[in-house]
């Protein structure tokens, strides 16, 4: 009669079968997970042109049918495929079968790229599910609980006061932003007809690339706005307040992580009014959102580097990814990001949590970019293409305009970092856009701004300082490189950086009067929040009170097309002709086919060939005329018979056009307006 096993024999017996059947059920989902990329790949060869793509999520799947198949079992290599297996995964600190997935989820994002393809519209449907899939495969495969870090809670208090800060930026940026700026550019109407185009159907694909080249995430975001609000100024723009807002927010977590709470809420509270970032925020472009994710991806790999926080790698790495799909100034955050990590190291030493969790965060960067870094890689054209239109690297470009100067094309670029420079405190912005006849900072703003700069040299060692040294010369190298200088549009990304310049000063004198006076703590801090206060009402009144009512924003073939949307808006004629001359034609500024879809013209050139005057007329006809044309009137009046002439002007009295109308008056073209006499 054979003995029964004692408790020990039992429990060593049970360890055994666990470690024998854990290569096998690992061996099982790697060949799953193989046969579900073999699949994926399959069908995507049937429908897509793309074969990049393709190939890599078909070889990753082979890859893992094979290593399934060699793990499962008892030999030597089996056993050796396991170790390093799990040692991969001992060292990434997640299970095997965790780490399993994050591969498939990488290759699961570039086969999305040839689901998407190349146009507005999709090549399948599939390709959404398929990057959000990878996405969150990646993740999940990736995510680790870390302990709670003492004095890193949030309490009610902050959480509300830090609500209640954002309602209040989203205020800021979001009233009135129809009317001030009171132009919609033609750039913003551009991005509005882009987006529109997802509202109607005829473009689908958020992998691909849209209006300017700029990747088509950006304009899907509007069009869940015109979605909701119409195909209106509003509906483009409050996107950009909500990412002018969301910038607040990540500068206060960031800052909060690394200098402190009071310096957070300084740093939020200047950057909440700042000027130039209240102004992009109030405008459809893309821009704003580059500085809300270099200062989140910044903050949130300081917290994972110093602190060991799985989730903070990842949301850095979500934030680098991310940023890749707005604006053209955000493709140096993964490179400053890595120049950074290196004075990291420096400072706290690399271990293997620190290690692991950036390449999770690597990961995390990669899976979300993956489709559009195959885009770019198979046409490289595109990445350049916007950039190359305010560059001064454009091929044939730099080197006459450096004799012009008479300078070498080295000395062009010093000279317009030197410029780019100065604009933070010295010399007016310019651009298109915004030129609003001061610097980036002003008055006291600046004051402390040079201070701060000061003491971040002093305390170039420390990682956190070095930090905004380096944003810095990235955003002064960008200007360098760039036309127009000091250009606003391209500066934006440093207005987190400039708010933590400008407020640690503040914190310092409070720090050193608090460590000899503990008694004046409340009287320093709140002496402080009112010189902060008083910097946010100065960059207040000069964007609200100043810039805002004599404004000449978005040019001035812009203010003549926004002229003819208040024109047409309120009576819309049977024809419209427009006289333009060389300047401009009737369809050169999109933001009027986007307000007034329905409204149409022709352009007129001498010798004016106009219907005959003997058809049957509509209501009425209008002819535009801009003043450089005036000769035309008479010729029209002789042709067409006499009508009714008025004047458009500009808020600053400027002569926009003249306004011919003849048949049945027209109520619009005979007001008395302020932009008309």
């Amino acid at each position: 009669m054979a003995l029964l096993p004692t408790d020990s024999q039992a429990t060593v017996g049970l360890t055994r079968m666990a470690s024998e059947s854990a290569p096998r059920r690992a061996a099982g989902m790697w060949i799953a997970s193989g046969i579900l990329l073999e699949v994926t790949g399959g069908f995507l060869l049937t429908i897509s042109p793309i074969r990049a793509g393709v190939v890599i999520a078909l070889g990753v799947g082979c890859g893992l049918i094979l290593l399934g198949l060699g793990a499962g079992g008892r030999s030597s290599i089996s056993k050796g495929l396991w170790r390093g297996a799990t040692r991969l995964a001992d060292w990434v600190d997640v299970s095997v079968e965790r780490l399993t997935v994050v591969p498939v989820g990488l290759a699961l994002a570039i086969a999305a790229r040839a689901a998407a393809g190349d146009d507005p519209r999709a090549i399948s449907l599939l390709y959404l599910p398929l990057w959000l899939t990878a996405i969150i495969l990646v993740l999940v495969g990736l995510w680790k609980r870390s302990p709670r870090t003492p004095g890193m809670a949030w309490s009610r208090w902050e959480t509300a006061g830090l609500v209640a800060l954002a309602l209040g930026c989203l205020a800021i940026r979001a009233w009135r932003a129809g009317q001030s700026p009171f132009v919609l550019s033609g750039d913003e109407g551009s991005a509005g007809l882009t987006a529109w185009e997802f509202v109607t159907g005829d473009r689908n694909n958020l992998l691909g690339l849209g209006w300017f080249s700029f990747p088509a995430l950006y304009f899907w975001m509007l069009s869940l706005s015109q979605t909701l609000f119409g195909r209106t100024a509003e509906a483009i723009r409050w996107v950009s307040a909500v990412g002018g807002t969301l910038a607040v927010v990540a500068t206060y977590a960031a800052v909060r992580a690394m200098f402190g709470r009071r310096v957070a809420w300084w740093a939020a509270a200047w950057l909440a009014l700042f000027h130039e970032h209240v102004f992009f925020s109030r405008i459809a472009y893309n821009n704003i959102w580059d500085g809300a994710f270099l200062i989140l991806a910044a903050g949130a790999l300081w917290i994972g580097w110093t602190a060991g926080k799985r989730q903070a790698f990842l949301l850095a790495g979500l934030a680098t990814g991310l940023a890749q799909y707005f604006y053209t100034t955000s493709h140096v955050i993964p490179v400053l990001m890595a120049c950074w990590l290196v004075l990291l190291a420096w400072r706290f030493p690399p271990r293997r949590d620190r290690l692991a969790g950036l390449a999770c965060a690597a990961a995390t960067a990669g899976v979300v970019a993956a489709p559009l870094v195959m885009l770019y890689l198979a046409h490289p054209d595109e990445l350049i293409f916007t950039a190359s239109r305010v560059s001064m690297l454009v091929p044939g470009w730099i080197g006459p305009a450096a004799a012009a100067l008479g300078t070498s094309p080295l000395g062009l670029v010093l000279e317009q970092m030197q410029v780019t420079a100065l604009g933070l405190t010295l010399a007016e912005l310019q651009g298109v856009y915004y030129a609003p006849g001061v610097a980036m900072l002003f008055s006291l703003s600046a004051v402390l701004f040079f201070l701060g700069l000061l003491f971040s040299l002093v305390r170039v060692r420390d990682p956190r300082y070095s930090l905004l040294l380096l944003m810095l010369l990235a955003a002064v190298l960008v200007g360098g490189l760039s036309i127009q200088a000091p250009n606003s549009q391209r500066m934006l990304i440093l207005a987190p950086v400039l708010a933590i310049l400008v407020v640690l000063p503040l914190d310092e004198l409070a720090r050193l009067v608090e460590s000899s006076l503990p008694r004046f703590r409340l009287a320093v801090t709140i002496a402080a929040s009112m010189l902060v206060l008083a910097m946010m009402v100065e960059n207040g009144v000069q964007l609200f009170g100043r810039y805002f009512p004599g404004e000449e924003y978005g040019s001035l073939n812009g203010e003549v097309t926004q002229s003819m949307i208040e024109l047409f808006a309120a009576d819309h004629p049977g024809a419209i002709y427009f006289l333009g001359g060389d300047r401009m034609g009737f369809d050169s500024i999109p933001s009027l086919a986007y307000l007034l879809p329905g409204v149409t013209g022709r352009d007129l050139a001498p010798p004016y060939d106009l219907p005959d005057a003997s058809d049957p007329m509509p209501d009425h006809r209008v002819f535009i005329v801009l003043p450089e044309q005036a000769q035309a009137l008479q010729t029209l009046e002789a042709r067409y018979g006499p009508g009714q002439v008025t004047k458009r002007y500009n808020r600053l009295g400027r002569l926009l056009f003249y306004v011919l109308t003849t048949g049945k008056p027209s109520a619009a073209a005979l007001s008395s307006s302020p932009s008309s006499s």
